[in-house]
């Protein structure tokens, strides 16, 4: 595989990086740049726009699946939505490794591109980790319904979750960083992406509700012996935002 000093520029979608894919095994060349709209205004050189192909990265996405180990193929795809600076030219190396080995990709961790896409899906399964604890619901109607502000984009992390732990509900979570509103019913899960947020009216069921919650913490607190500094160490600041508990 030969290196250019070309940058290209996608739209940031998977399917529109399995385009990128597409290009670079088919030309048989790595551009040393890979940007999207977000990333470009920091740079400095012209970029050439690679344009999804949704047919091309449909078969890019089946292809792989065919070559790559299952455990490989979920590397990508987790690698693809952690946050990792030059995350596309680090996948692309990796889906090198990844053709060319029978092996899992989390052995070669020695190489740079494995170990930045590693260490960006633990962040990333961290935060998904913490959010399945500190996700709070309220009752819109017969909708359990809940605003949270990841870091990552932990939001499809978490869903499996709470459609296993309420398979009977109607569940919205709105994930106002991405714009991106899960729909969970009866154990199936959907997306909605560059949406905005719900808006309900108030219920007062639902405020009488975390009026009782709010009353039984402040029975059961020990004033004296309350400790911000451990608190913040086990509930950082920004999962406090959306809790009732916190207001």
């Amino acid at each position: 595989m030969e290196y250019s000093a070309e940058t290209w520029e996608y739209d940031g979608s998977f399917y529109g990086f399995l385009t990128i894919v597409y290009h670079a095994f088919k030309s048989e060349v790595f551009p040393e740049s890979i940007l999207t709209p977000e990333t470009s205004v920091e740079s400095l050189f012209l970029s050439e726009w690679i344009e999804k192909d949704e047919q091309k990265a449909q078969r890019i996405y089946v292809r792989l699946q065919q070559r790559l180990k299952p455990e490989n193929f979920q590397f990508i795809l987790d690698g693809f939505y952690a946050t990792v600076p030059n995350k596309e030219s680090h996948l692309l190396e990796a889906l090198l490794i990844a053709l060319d080995t029978k092996d899992s990709l989390t052995n070669f961790i020695g190489h740079p591109s494995i170990l930045a896409i590693h260490k960006g899906i633990k962040t990333l399964l961290g935060e998904a980790h913490l959010f399945t604890g500190f996700v709070r619901f309220e009752y819109v109607g017969k909708i359990l319904f809940s605003k949270i502000s990841p870091k990552y984009f932990s939001l499809p992390y978490i869903c499996p979750h709470f459609a296993e732990r309420y398979p009977l509900e109607s569940i919205m979570i709105y994930d106002e960083t991405h714009r991106l509103l899960a729909l969970i019913k009866q154990g199936d899960i959907s997306f909605v992406e560059n949406a905005d947020c719900p808006h309900f009216e108030e219920q007062q069921l639902e405020e009488d509700i975390q009026d009782q919650w709010k009353t039984f913490l402040r029975a059961v607190t020990i004033q004296e012996r309350i400790n911000k500094k451990v608190q913040l160490s086990h509930m950082p600041l920004r999962f406090q935002k959306h809790m009732p508990e916190w207001q």
